[in-house]
């Protein structure tokens, strides 16, 4: 029986020393899905036959490199196979460090960490607030509070942000969802580490995501 949605949890070369992200993966697969409808995959090579017949795709990886390798170019052709056929994407904080300088990423995402530039205050307490735009994923919430690190200053693409926060004087986007062709896609830059997911309001809004990701709200 084909999975519903698949976790893609990076290993290797896919992780980094500092997200805990087997921790993290098994949270998310335990708030998002039922027993039996939800795959966690380590290894790109697994991807393409975990993906055949799943509604979304959520990843939660990282990396610690300058650039793509060979494996990237294998996930950029799963990707691009998954997207064509409609597939949704759900893509979880240190995503945007990863499969670095591989384009597909960065433009189906909308965003990517900049060496140099991109940084997070030190994680504690974070306030994050909605953002003045009407979405199904904002209706009916507000802001709301959060343990974890707020990404900062993510070179970014033309996104209309749901969530923000704010630090050194600017805003900075959190979460926004886009449409390419007829897949969903939504950046969430919440989910450090465990702690992230101990606010029933980011759980909360983290299911809502995956229900329009699916189709199923």
């Amino acid at each position: 029986m084909p999975f519903d949605t698949v976790i893609f949890s990076g290993e290797g070369p896919h992780a980094d020393p500092w997200h805990p992200l087997a921790e993290t993966s098994a949270k998310l697969a335990e708030l998002i899905g039922d027993e039996g409808t939800v795959a966690i995959v380590t290894s790109v090579d697994q991807l393409a036959a975990a993906l055949d017949g799943a509604r979304l795709l959520v990843v939660n990886a990282s990396a610690n490199r300058p650039g793509p390798t060979p494996e990237d170019e294998d996930f950029a052709r799963t990707l691009d196979a998954f997207l064509a056929r409609g597939g949704n994407l759900l893509a979880t904080h240190s995503a945007t460090i990863a499969f670095p300088d591989l384009p597909i990423w960065r433009s189906t995402i909308g965003a990517t960490w900049e060496h140099g530039r991109s940084f997070h205050p030190p994680i504690g307490p974070s306030r994050i607030r909605r953002a003045d735009v009407e979405h199904p994923l904002t209706s009916g919430r507000g802001d709301f509070e959060v343990y974890d690190e707020r990404y900062t200053d993510l070179a970014v693409a033309d996104i209309e942000p749901l969530y923000v926060h704010d630090e050194g004087g600017a805003t900075h986007p959190v979460v926004w969802a886009r449409t390419v062709g007829d897949s969903r896609i939504v950046y969430n830059a919440l989910g450090h580490d465990l702690r992230s997911y101990e606010s029933a309001e980011h759980v909360d809004l983290l299911r809502r995501i995956v229900a329009w990701l699916r189709h199923d709200a």
